[in-house]
């Protein structure tokens, strides 16, 4: 695929992140867990990064907060990485690094936080259940995953509406298959379940967006 096709497609990811909510919604739940705890700094490692938006969203909303975060952004395909080099050099907290999510080099219990956006639809559900688990090893506070809910509704908008938010033909054909591929509610749970996660939520966030937290370690209002 053209360097530039692949990064058009990137920057398409960027604005639906932005413009239907799947920014707000993580950033939204890292902010109740670190209030909640009292943390004042704190690591997170992000699972399949792509060009690294959400984990900058991260550091931005640190910073406004006066908090002190690290973020290390795991991502399969080194060129992604490589096409937004020059900008994610300019983030000294930020450590992008090239690794396959099933066999990456993490030790247990290394990061407060563990998240995966908009990576779950791709998996079937003996590899999401695979990939929960090694998520509940890496953290020590809390996993997010933050990914599509599988409906009608959605896809037929994207279907509909999709020039007036995309650049790229893949970003189309790709953001149709993902709406496709998504888990229900239902499905996610079973899959959390079957993963063995406890103190565990899972809720349907607008727009058409399944979040889903699991707490490892007690909040100290219920110690």
């Amino acid at each position: 695929m053209p360097e530039d096709k692949v990064r058009r497609n990137l920057l398409d990811l960027r604005r639906i992140n932005r413009l239907f909510g799947s920014r707000r919604l993580l950033l939204e739940a890292i902010q109740n867990q670190v209030t909640r705890r009292g943390l004042t700094r704190f690591t997170v490692l992000d699972l399949a990064s792509g060009s690294c938006d959400m984990p900058l969203a991260i550091l931005h909303w640190a910073e406004q907060q006066g908090l002190e975060a690290q973020i290390v952004a795991l991502e399969y395909w080194h060129r992604y990485l490589a096409m937004f080099q020059r900008e994610l050099t300019s983030y000294p907290r930020l450590h992008p690094i090239v690794a396959d999510v099933f066999c990456a080099p993490v030790a247990d219990h290394a990061f407060d936080f563990v998240v995966c956006n908009h990576f779950f639809h791709h998996l079937t559900e003996e590899r999401a259940i695979e990939l929960l688990r090694a998520m509940t090893r890496w953290a020590r506070t809390a996993v997010i995953v933050n990914d599509l809910d599988r409906q009608a509704i959605p896809y037929y908008f994207f279907r509909l509406f999709h020039l007036f938010f995309t650049t790229s033909s893949m970003s189309r054909v790709d953001g149709l298959a993902s709406f496709q591929q998504a888990f229900r509610m239902e499905e996610l749970e079973r899959v959390a379940r079957q993963a063995g996660l406890e103190n565990v939520r899972i809720e349907r966030r607008w727009p058409f967006r399944l979040l889903l937290v699991s707490e490892l370690s007690p909040t100290p209002e219920s110690r």
